[in-house]
């Protein structure tokens, strides 16, 4: 989208020149690219809102936290799996801050790591770079060549597991954080954090060790063993000790969390494989009741109904 509100097609390449020659489009014209960066929670309402401009032959690259979201998006926008844009998946680890409405600060250098998602209206091996559809390719190759974002292309499976890594992350810094209303560091010198942590990890490994898209891939028990996962989370703890994290500041600023789709993604899987996590179950509904409870107390809320056919007074002392 340019500067004047204007989407424009996607501009072919001289591979010689190196050049991009693009023409604007109508508002409502097809979108054939499009990159969504928005948090889980609110994916579903961008692409709503732009659905009629979305065909079979757009790519929409997500770059968000969690997982679960292609599932509803698919259930509640393409139900029908041959009319679905193609989508790529990401695991984006450069550290931002939002300074204002529409300024972003790049904090720390990461990486971006990219895979398009298999859809029934292409070839089941679409890992395979000749099957991808044109604006598939023209996106992949946009993102991976473009050096401040250090992107890398890597398979379906394989990028999986660095977005199962980084949801063991999210949901334990994040969701501990949010409840104990502290920085990142500050789980470290807890002897009870700790133990809570511990506990989340054997639910979370049990989960994604019995998980039926990772059976048969070598070295899944050891990668998400509960020690390695404890390890992972400590290291992001110390190098992002003064960190506050996102789901912290969302309760703080009485917007939405993403809890469902961290925790509460844990949760659900594990309900389809039979596996109980009681203790993910009740720090999503912590999590969840901390930020209802932090608007009602901002638009002063009773969380009790009052009988106006009944008037009580309160005895004088």
């Amino acid at each position: 989208m340019d500067s004047e509100g204007r989407w424009s097609v996607m501009p072919p390449m001289d591979p010689k020149a190196n050049l991009f020659h693009s023409e604007p489009l109508p508002e409502d014209g097809p979108i054939e690219c499009l990159i969504i960066c928005t948090k889980s929670h609110h994916t579903e309402l961008a692409i709503r809102d732009i659905r009629h401009r979305l065909t079979r032959d757009t790519t929409i690259c997500f770059v968000h936290n969690g997982l679960g979201v292609l599932d509803l998006i698919n259930k509640n926008i393409f139900p029908d799996p041959t009319d679905r844009p193609h989508y790529i998946q990401s695991v984006f680890s450069h550290g931002l801050t939002r300074k204002d409405h529409f300024r972003i600060a790049h904090m720390g250098v990461g990486s971006l790591i990219l895979s398009p998602v298999e859809t029934t209206n292409k070839p089941s091996h679409a890992e395979i770079d000749d099957t991808w559809a044109p604006t598939t390719k023209y996106l992949m190759r946009l993102l991976t060549l473009t050096p401040p974002l250090v992107g890398v292309a890597e398979t379906p499976a394989g990028l999986l597991q660095y977005k199962l890594e980084k949801l063991v992350i999210n949901s334990v810094i994040n969701s501990l954080t949010a409840l104990g209303d502290c920085t990142n560091g500050d789980l470290l010198y807890s002897f009870s954090f700790t133990r809570v942590m511990r506990l989340l990890l054997y639910e979370m490994s049990a989960v994604i060790c019995a998980l039926p898209e990772l059976q048969g891939v070598p070295g899944i028990e050891d990668r998400f063993s509960p020690e390695r996962l404890r390890r992972l989370i400590t290291n992001m703890a110390r190098l992002t000790a003064a960190n506050s994290s996102s789901m912290r500041e969302d309760i703080n600023c009485r917007r939405m969390t993403e809890i469902e789709y961290l925790n509460g993604y844990i949760v659900r899987r594990g309900e389809e494989l039979g596996i109980k996590c009681a203790l993910n179950y009740m720090i999503k509904h912590l999590v969840a009741a901390k930020a209802v409870t932090a608007k009602d107390v901002e638009n002063t809320s009773l969380p009790f109904d009052i009988d106006n056919d009944i008037i009580t007074k309160e005895p004088s002392l």
